[in-house]
């Protein structure tokens, strides 16, 4: 059973009566199958560095440039009539002018905008039809400035302004111990771990997969905190204090995949898999422009929803084909078809069938994740940069790697010896953030 200690003699003489018999399995199975954690950012190299080192990053999206005038709770006048008014809300207001054409719902009448209004911040419309017939609208109604008509000698146009969304996360520190007393290091156990009979590669291993299945499982599941490094006075202040030691200060989580969506992408709701929630979901991506070619991942319970619906479609219709990101086939097998236009590849993400991380949250365990295919969006002007990565803080040690920082410390530590403490107590610690490009264009559909 798990305990919060560290590693000694009489815990591992605890563990069981056999180890230190002769007649055993020297294989340990490992039925947790915790090396089974993985992410959708490991199907590509996609990080990174902070390189300013501040515990916030922020990417930017630019606006979209074509717009709606959105007429809902606004009256009409003369409506059915070659010139009518009416506004838009004050959400849609601000950038229509004289000289826009707007494109009507009802048998897709143009009108000219002829003159515009602006009080209290909502624009008062004048169109006039463009072919002199009546037009037709009724409150509520979305009309798409489409184009712009402009006469002879006309001035140009008044200047529109567009703006910039800025997406923000934090960074997240993680950190894990492994700790073994002298005694229990130099004594032999009855059972291999990667060849070697040493109980402290076991805690190792054990500690390395803990550590890549919470940041995993903060990717997905994780929620930004209030609390920044940098406040005065945070809400959430590190409780592991150790006397004369470190603690005390500032802890700041990471927003994660799930969270994302929530407040920037598309969330339907629960649902069997048919072929129309397949067009809710395809409807909403067309509306957010979203790329045509998409990545769907989720639980083993999700995909089977799917794999029952791809059944009735026939073999012919669902092909099964390795994953290629940036022209690199992934050791990873994919269910791909195509339907309206969309190429749809669906995977199962095995963190989802975790008997204890997302369990019992349903609306990410019965859920189908929809990303870009590629993990990549356009950048504006030209090229692309990673939907989704890993935003990370350089590791400040002498060891480790890139990443992740290895602190080594106790009498008998083969790598950095000190103090008199007769033990080898090694930290695993990294500081990594979820990043998500434009995720307008990811979708949560709940499948059960």
């Amino acid at each position: 059973m798990a305990q919060l200690t560290y590693i000694k003699k009489s815990y591992v003489s605890a563990l069981s009566d056999y180890l230190d018999t002769r007649e055993i399995n020297n294989l340990v199975a490992d039925i947790a199958n915790e090396d089974y954690l993985t992410d959708i950012l490991n199907f590509g190299d996609r990080k990174m560095v902070i390189s300013t080192g501040q515990p916030i990053y922020r990417t930017f999206v630019n606006e979209t440039i074509f717009k709606l005038g959105d007429t809902t709770g606004a009256s009409v006048l003369n409506n059915n009539t070659p010139t009518i008014t009416t506004a838009f809300t004050a959400a849609t207001s601000g950038y229509t002018q004289a000289g826009d054409l707007v494109i009507f719902p009802t048998r897709a009448m143009s009108g000219y905008v002829y003159s515009v209004t602006t009080s209290s911040g909502i624009d008062t419309v004048v169109v006039k039809s463009v072919n002199g017939a009546n037009l037709t609208t009724t409150a509520g109604d979305q009309l798409s400035i489409f184009s712009m008509a402009y006469g002879e000698r006309s001035d140009a146009p008044q200047n529109v302004a567009y703006g910039l969304t800025a997406y923000f996360n934090k960074y997240q520190i993680f950190s894990v111990t492994s700790q073994i007393t002298n005694v229990q290091n130099a004594a032999t156990i009855e059972v291999d771990f990667q060849g070697q009979n040493k109980y402290v590669v076991k805690d190792h291993i054990d500690k390395k997969l803990k550590l890549k299945g919470s940041i995993n499982a903060a990717f997905i599941g994780g929620d930004m905190s209030l609390t920044s490094f940098s406040d005065t006075n945070p809400n959430l202040v590190d409780q592991n204090i150790v006397t004369g030691g470190g603690g005390g200060g500032a802890v700041q989580t990471t927003r994660g995949l799930n969270k994302y969506i929530e407040l920037y992408g598309t969330t339907l709701n629960p649902g069997n898999v048919s072929f129309g929630a397949i067009d809710d979901a395809l409807d909403n991506l067309i509306s957010k422009r979203a790329p045509k070619n998409q990545l769907v991942v989720g639980s083993s319970k999700a995909n089977r929803i799917y794999d029952v619906f791809l059944k009735n479609l026939g073999s012919s219709g669902v092909n099964s084909v390795r994953l290629v990101v940036d022209g690199n086939e992934v050791d990873f097998t994919v269910d791909k078809f195509t339907y309206g236009g969309f190429t749809i590849n669906k995977q199962t993400l095995n963190i989802l069938d975790h008997p204890t991380l997302f369990k019992y949250v349903t609306t990410i365990s019965n859920s189908m994740f929809w990303v870009p295919y590629d993990l990549r969006v356009k950048v504006y002007g030209g090229g692309y940069d990673p939907a989704l990565r890993v935003r990370y803080v350089p590791n400040q040690s002498i060891y480790g790697n890139e990443m992740i920082g290895e602190t080594h410390g106790g009498a008998i530590s083969p790598i950095n010896p000190n103090g008199f403490v007769q033990e080898w107590k090694m930290d695993y610690t990294t500081s990594q953030g979820f990043e998500f490009i434009a995720p307008q264009f990811a979708l949560r559909q709940q499948v059960f």
